[in-house]
């Protein structure tokens, strides 16, 4: 894998920001006590992600989300996703939607420290790229394909108040295919609220 510059300085610069801010609030800010109840509501939390690049590439990546406690330490989880890709350096332009979900896991192995593990099914559409009489670069659409990525690592959560926290992750795709959206190492930044 190639680490350019401007990512590597976009990954410190973040990852300062965000344990500046746990540091800092580690005494103002506390987690949440254990619910009075057991109603299921009182033990679910729910967010997701959203990522977004514009320019030659755009990519739109929308990823709800929502947890159940299933004890303190291990939380389960479903979300949806779904993805817009279009990329302006071809003629015509290559665009393509993506969706589908996922089944998580988490275990909290110190504080706000936790493991994490995800299999992520997508529906892929998938192009054949050829090159026409006048010399120019075509894509025409194949079909579309189920990819089964699974992906497991860890992270940390950071309260931002009694009931909503974000979320850091880095994941690595174990099931890594030509059609896998997710290229390793995968970061990503979530946020939640629970009742």
């Amino acid at each position: 894998m190639r680490i350019t510059y401007k990512r590597s300085v976009l990954v410190f610069f973040s990852l300062s920001i965000f344990f500046l801010n746990a540091v800092y609030s580690q005494d103002t800010i506390r987690p949440p006590q254990k619910p009075r109840n057991n109603d299921i509501l009182s033990r679910m939390d729910f967010g997701g992600y959203f990522g977004a690049q514009f320019g030659d590439i755009t990519l739109i990546d929308i990823a709800p989300l929502v947890s159940y406690r299933v004890t303190e330490k291990f939380h389960a989880g479903l979300g949806i996703t779904y993805q817009f890709y279009k990329d302006s350096r071809y003629y015509p332009d290559y665009k393509t939607n993506s969706y589908g979900g996922s089944v998580f896991g988490r275990y909290f192995i110190w504080r706000d420290l936790f493991g994490h593990f995800e299999y992520a099914p997508l529906n892929v559409n998938y192009y054949d790229y050829y090159y026409d009489n006048n010399g120019s670069y075509i894509y025409r659409e194949k079909g579309s394909v189920w990819v089964h990525d699974v992906l497991l690592g860890g992270g940390y959560r950071q309260w931002m108040g009694q009931k909503a926290f974000m979320s850091l992750m880095f994941l690595w795709n174990v099931n890594e295919t030509y059609f896998s959206p997710y290229r390793n190492p995968i970061i990503r930044i979530g946020f939640g609220v629970g009742f």
